[in-house]
């Protein structure tokens, strides 16, 4: 069950004091040569590893960029480097663009949080009424999702389809992520300014960088320097573009494309309480508070970590992410292209801040991105070593998570037999934990050995008379062989 997160008064009061503080910048960051060639040793080895076509990184510690640099690919086809002129998509990173923009409106007093979102939008039913602005922010408007309808239709004939639907909940009530949020928010911005989003972003928070910031939604169109999102087709066991293709209503919630320059500039102007204020910024992201869940969400800022290593931020399209550990004047930018299997973006943001700042290290988190590495970089003995080594100097964490994630790798993979070995080195590390067995019995169910899978269910079943998957998994053997 996911943990939530509670902000005390104090870490509001903390949030404050530090937003504050980073505007006033005098001490430099220093930082050890040692840390940033863990730095760039640890952010080479996922590019291997995950097979990340290319991407550009950038660090700030105490106002200071410590680590700013480009790796791999832009195009894998004609082998073009990614550069500082390269535009990556933000996809949903994007949405804190817009939460900038509306709170600009804010201080100007062109609208407020608690303004029903009637009085921007027309033709809205009657049950729409009551809900704000700051629902909308915040994700709790209870909007149905728009995505999920005939992208062809044009506004007006969405938003009459969309109106059709019964709201998901009552607003205010829980978070659900639906991008109709955003480009109601869009819709808002441009009714109030008179101007196309996207205009009226790049003059109030781009004005210097107009030329290197780009929105759009469409995956098909060529833009100068923008980079495709590649994705993995397991069938022909080679990257393919992305050709999703988004309208215009979508660039709020995921038009951004932007160098990494560009968004270090924008940090900056963000730091140094350009953009909005400090008491702004402390609104932000400050958690909304939800009628029925604690989910821990501001306004369109999300909320990560335990208390004492919180972090804000979004992540798009599980390439890009923007995040910032206030209390310790951090920001980590992470903007890429693709990778084979599954966004790794939480791993990474994880180890390198535990790497920048050992007050945030999560150290069972980064040495179970250790041991994946380990695993998906070196051949098994050798990978083996290195968790030995691993699991020998730290008895008090356990290691299964790790184990269970490298093995499922290599399933998903169709690598079975190192899926296999993997699996049952799990069972011998930890021979109590009947989720080891339950998946060492799908790997060997996978490859069809099914005595084996039925015996590794058995042994789960026995440490866990509760295991569901395991009661199904052996009367579905159990079926199959009898027939046969």
């Amino acid at each position: 069950m996911k943990k939530q997160f509670f902000i005390s008064l104090l870490l509001f009061t903390n949030l404050l004091i530090t937003f504050s503080c980073s505007s006033n910048k005098t001490k430099k960051a220093t930082k050890s040569k040692q840390v940033i060639e863990q730095v760039d040793d640890y952010l080479n080895s996922i590019l291997k590893a995950d097979e990340i076509p290319g991407m550009s990184v950038a660090i700030v510690k105490n106002g200071q960029i410590i680590h700013k640099k480009n790796y791999g690919l832009a195009n894998i086809a004609h082998h073009v480097s990614v550069t500082d002129s390269t535009l990556f998509r933000g996809y949903s990173t994007t949405k804190l663009i817009t939460s900038v923009a509306v709170f600009q409106l804010i201080e100007k007093g062109k609208i407020t949080l608690k303004d029903p979102i009637y009085k921007y939008i027309e033709d809205l039913p009657e049950s729409w009424g009551t809900i704000r602005i700051e629902h909308l922010l915040s994700c709790s408007s209870g909007l149905p999702d728009y995505k999920d309808l005939n992208k062809k239709l044009s506004d007006k004939e969405l938003l009459k389809k969309l109106s059709q639907e019964a709201l998901h909940f009552e607003k205010g009530d829980k978070y659900e992520y639906s991008q109709t949020n955003y480009w109601f928010l869009q819709l808002i911005i441009e009714n109030v300014t008179n101007q196309h989003f996207e205009d009226f972003v790049k003059e109030n928070q781009f004005k210097n960088r107009k030329n290197e910031v780009l929105f759009a939604s469409n995956s098909l169109v060529d833009y100068p320097n923008r980079v495709s999102k590649y994705q993995y087709n397991k069938e022909y066991k080679a990257y393919e573009k992305t050709t999703y293709e988004a309208g215009n209503r979508s660039l709020a919630g995921n038009g951004l494309n932007i160098n990494l320059n560009s968004l270090l500039d924008w940090n900056d102007k963000l730091d140094q309480n350009q953009l909005v204020t400090q008491e702004t910024k402390h609104k932000m992201m400050s958690p909304f508070q939800y009628e029925n869940n604690n989910f821990p969400f501001g306004y369109t800022w999300g909320i990560y970590g335990p208390e004492d290593k919180r972090y804000y931020g979004f992540t798009g399209g599980g390439v890009s992410a923007f995040m910032k550990f206030i209390d310790h004047d951090l920001t980590i930018i992470m903007l890429s292209n693709g990778f084979k299997n599954r966004p790794i973006i939480a791993n990474a943001i994880t180890y390198l801040s535990g790497l920048m700042d050992e007050r945030l290290a999560r150290k069972n988190r980064m040495l179970s991105e250790d041991i994946r590495l380990a695993f998906l970089l070196n051949d098994y003995e050798k990978a083996v070593e290195s968790f030995t080594r691993i699991r020998r100097n730290n008895q008090n964490i356990n290691f299964e998570r790790a184990l269970n994630n490298v093995g499922y790798y290599y399933l998903s993979n169709e690598q079975i037999e190192k899926s296999i070995l993997i699996f049952k080195l799990y069972t011998e590390e930890y021979p109590k934990s009947s989720n080891a067995f339950d998946s060492l019995g799908e790997a060997y169910f996978t490859s069809k050995k099914y005595d084996l899978s039925i015996l590794a269910y058995k042994k789960a079943l026995e440490l866990d008379s509760t295991n569901k998957n395991a009661k199904e998994m052996i009367l579905k053997i159990e079926r199959m062989t009898n027939t046969n």
